[in-house]
């Protein structure tokens, strides 16, 4: 059985990854269909592996390409636009933000629980944190949002208990810090009660959408539903987290902050270096295009047998 996905799919995946996953379920699914003399679905399965690895070995390239071609600059030396940082990775709130697993502190963190259904194993819930964070290097600070970006750690556990299968991933403070993205100038702004009460109904809209996340957070006496106290208690927690990230910003007043460039180009945090980082992707974009030649073999193998 597959691993069926929350509402945030393949969350854990880079895109070359999500790819390779992808080229090896339409892999199977094309073996099955030839085993049960099915053409038709063997042939669109065959179509969708040779699609995902030619995806992928051109996503690899561009991600290479964009890491070789941006020089890397400084937190106050950068220009607005696109750029490329290196420093370590500082928590800017006080309390530090701690993983949903196992409270460990830290700056970033990507979780996934899994529970066994028969002989495979279900997603019961994922989350990937989107706080803010800080970039350190020698010159100053910059603020990283890591909403949307692509998230190479090298920090990670997977343990299972009672049934269950965790995954955990992190970003702690003081590791080594990579950033490819859009460098952007953001005044503190003067926040208003309305302003509260948007940010934290929007925090909790987020956590509603990953029910099961939510009642394991808050649901104290495991009935599988909130009462009012239990409500409470998450209005509270989102408010502390909405209130922690407005003093960071306040605090620093006037920031540079990295994030998704709005023109549609890579966005990449990693503890790699730069050159670390850009030989994985070569090595993904080999991997994907052997892939590729070796399945446009088969199929036209396949074909002249026909």
């Amino acid at each position: 059985m597959l691993p069926l996905p929350d509402h945030r799919p393949f969350a854990a995946f880079t895109r070359p990854a999500l790819m390779a996953f992808l080229a090896a379920v339409a892999a199977m699914v094309a073996g099955i269909a030839l085993l049960d003399r099915e053409p038709v679905i063997a042939a669109t399965a065959g179509a969708v592996f040779l699609l995902a690895t030619l995806s992928g070995w051109a996503g690899s390239l561009a991600r290479r390409d964009a890491i070789r071609n941006t020089a890397t600059s400084t937190t106050n030396g950068a220009a607005l636009g696109y750029v490329e940082l290196v420093g370590t990775a500082e928590t800017g709130a006080q309390p530090g933000l701690r993983s949903q697993i196992a409270k460990r502190l830290c700056v970033w963190y990507r979780y996934r629980i899994e529970r066994r259904v028969g002989a495979g194993w279900v997603v019961e819930s994922s989350e990937s944190s989107e706080d803010c964070f800080l970039l350190r290097d020698a010159t100053g600070d910059c603020v990283v949002d890591p909403e949307g970006a692509e998230i190479v750690s090298r920090r990670q556990r997977r343990w299972r208990e009672f049934g269950h299968r965790f995954h955990e991933q992190w970003i702690a403070p003081g590791d080594r810090l990579y950033v490819l993205g859009e460098l952007d100038s953001v005044a503190a702004a003067l926040d208003s009660p309305a302003d509260l009460r948007q940010d934290v109904s929007m925090v909790l809209a987020e956590w509603k959408r990953d029910r099961p996340g939510l009642l394991r957070r808050f649901d104290r006496d495991g009935n599988g539903s909130l009462d009012d106290a239990e409500w409470d208690s998450a209005r509270r927690q989102a408010k502390t987290q909405v209130e922690r990230e407005w003093t960071v910003r306040r605090s620093l007043g006037p920031v540079n902050v990295v994030r998704k460039p709005r023109d549609g180009r890579r966005y990449l945090i990693s503890v790699y270096e730069p050159m670390q980082l850009a030989r994985r992707f070569s090595l993904w974009a080999w991997a994907h295009l052997g892939l590729f030649m070796a399945g446009l073999s088969v199929i036209l193998a396949a074909l002249a047998r026909m």
